[in-house]
């Protein structure tokens, strides 16, 4: 009787040392492309979420009929909401009412048509805002949030997307 055997034959060692090395050359070569895809995700991600806090404030400017500001510190790379109540502006009782903070290296700059700088945005219970850019920028680039007329909500100004 013969008995059949099969023989399992694995990788050696050798070519177990080779697979790791062509691995390793490729991640080398895709790396540096990876590292700027992050750099342009923080950058997106903070035009997206001043842009969640400016249709926040106006979609509650009109809900609840009061002023809604949009405060905003370039020097300190921030911004909040807050809500009147009487003569004064106070914090908002929500997520939104927190301080939120530009990740290193984004840097922002707000503008209007009648001012250089802003301090804040306002929304107001008709519907309307004031009109204004955010400008965010890093080294390699920025993405502006703007508000192009009183009646019009903001909104990402892909045209005024400048990348190198």
């Amino acid at each position: 009787m013969k008995i059949s055997r099969h023989e399992h034959r694995g990788f050696t060692l050798l070519e177990l040392v080779l697979v790791m090395v062509i691995l390793c050359i490729a991640m080398a070569i895709a790396a540096p492309s990876l590292s700027g895809w992050s750099h342009a995700s923080r950058l997106r991600d903070s035009a997206e979420q001043f842009l969640a806090a400016a249709r926040f404030a106006h979609t509650q400017a009109i809900a609840e009929c009061k002023t809604y500001r949009l405060y905003v510190d370039p020097q300190a790379r921030t911004y909040w909401v807050t809500m009147q109540d009487g003569q004064q502006f106070v914090n908002v009782g929500s997520d939104f009412g927190q301080v939120f903070q530009l990740p290193d290296g984004v840097q922002m700059q707000v503008t209007s048509d009648s001012a250089p700088t802003v301090q804040y945005i306002e929304f107001y219970p008709s519907g309307r805002s004031m009109v204004a850019t955010a400008r965010f920028s890093d080294n390699a680039g920025s993405i502006d949030v703007t508000c192009r007329s009183p009646a019009e909500g903001f909104l990402i100004d892909r045209t005024g997307q400048q990348r190198t």
